[in-house]
């Protein structure tokens, strides 16, 4: 038959059998589901025309997952990240779209925005989250990489921090400048990669055969303000004789408040306590005195979390039963400042 006895066989017009076998707008959705199933059954599917393979877009999506807020609110330390992942994905002929998941609000709809953007892959920024959050990222259509969560237990692609190096670097430098008694700032709000320090600092004490005492594990809240009166609260509650010789902090937040509160106490840095924070931001060069601190390279995070991200996408229609996840850890490095000195003899 002719496309016109096609048409009037379908109980349509030529021009509506023409837009829909040509995939044009025009008629309703309803009516052409049904044209071409109709064509399918009487035969006439090679009428259909191929649909024209849609131009991949350019955008990759960098996604901020809030759990709580307690940290990503207090330093925006993905701006930092950003910055980089987008200088990066440029060099590619990326864009980066922003998009903020925030778990206090309905998730189901904030996925489904993700769905709806024109975006290739997404960088989950997953610092606040566990491994009950990365559920919801089933739903998600495109290639994913986490970062800043390593997902241990988890099939998903990650780069995260080697923190547990980071906290060993940390008491190996004070081991050296012969401090024995070390102990450890933890944060009251716990993240993985603050269960990792930790965990690292008690493998590094060990390593190096060195007591481990609860009481030298003070917990303070994340802030530099609450972390400087909680530090207050143990001072006056603790003999300085029980104090341990250097402490090792989750985080270089809570180290400031520290620094202030020993200081206040009476305490000098590093004569009395030395202390070491983790992130080496911009306020460790201006504490007084100027912070020693694990530095992360966010530049590194960047080009890895990008450079994954390009590996899944590439290789997305060559995913086999064999295909593994990938974790991969940035190293860090000591930045030596002032708030850390060799510890006295007999002292």
């Amino acid at each position: 038959m002719t496309n016109r006895e096609i048409a009037q066989k379908l109980g349509i017009s030529p021009a509506a059998l023409s837009l829909i076998i040509n995939h044009k707008p025009g008629v309703s959705e309803s009516t052409r589901e049904a044209v071409l199933t109709s064509l399918k059954e009487m035969g006439y599917e090679n009428l259909i025309k191929k649909t024209p393979a849609a131009e991949p877009s350019s955008n990759l999506c960098f996604i901020i997952y809030k759990r709580h807020g307690e940290i990503l609110d207090l330093h925006p330390f993905f701006l930092l990240l950003m910055e980089n992942i987008e200088t990066h994905a440029r060099t590619y002929g990326y864009n980066i779209l922003l998009c903020t998941i925030d778990k206090r609000r309905p998730i189901e709809p904030q996925i489904q925005h993700v769905n709806e953007l024109n975006s290739q892959g997404a960088i989950i920024f997953a610092t606040e989250m566990l491994d009950d959050d990365m559920k919801a990222f089933e739903q998600i259509q495109i290639p994913m990489v986490a970062l800043d969560n390593d997902f241990t237990r988890l099939s998903c692609n990650t780069i995260a921090i080697n923190n547990q190096m980071g906290t060993y670097q940390a008491v190996e430098y004070l081991v050296k400048m012969g401090h024995r008694k070390i102990g450890y700032l933890k944060s009251s709000t716990r993240i993985s990669s603050f269960k990792e320090r930790h965990q690292g600092y008690e493998n590094a004490l060990a390593h190096f055969g060195l007591s481990f005492d609860p009481e030298h594990i003070w917990e303070v809240h994340y802030t530099e303000e609450g972390s400087y009166r909680d530090i207050r609260n143990y001072l006056n509650e603790t003999s300085a004789l029980s104090l341990p010789d250097a402490f090792v902090c989750d985080d270089d937040t809570m180290a400031v408040g520290a620094l202030r509160a020993f200081q206040e106490h009476g305490l000098h840095i590093p004569g009395d306590l030395s202390v070491i924070g983790f992130n080496d931001r911009p306020t460790c060069e201006v504490t007084i005195p100027p912070l020693t601190s694990i530095n992360v390279s966010k530049r590194a995070l960047a080009i890895e979390a990008v450079d994954e991200l390009l590996r899944l996408i590439d290789g997305a229609e060559t995913i086999t039963p064999e295909t593994r996840s990938r974790k991969i850890r940035i190293g860090t490095k000591l930045s030596v400042r002032e708030s850390v000195g060799q510890k006295k003899c007999g002292s």
